[in-house]
């Protein structure tokens, strides 16, 4: 499955605290996906998605590295 997150993507997210978990559905013109995950794996990709944005922003300052 391949989720695109274009900057007119909807982003719902829907917490069930009692669990420990919550949903993100990302809807946009293409459909719709629902990520389901624990507090432990949203703190995963959480920390992925940082480490990208930062890895983006370095080569964006630095292109020839």
């Amino acid at each position: 499955m391949n989720v695109h997150v274009h900057e007119t993507a909807r982003l719902i997210p829907h917490l069930y605290t009692q669990e420990q978990r919550a949903t993100v559905r990302a809807e946009g013109s293409g459909g719709s996906v629902t990520l389901y995950a624990t507090r432990d794996g949203l703190v995963r990709l959480r920390d992925i998605l940082a480490k990208v944005v930062a890895q983006l922003d370095a080569a964006r300052h630095n292109p020839a590295a």
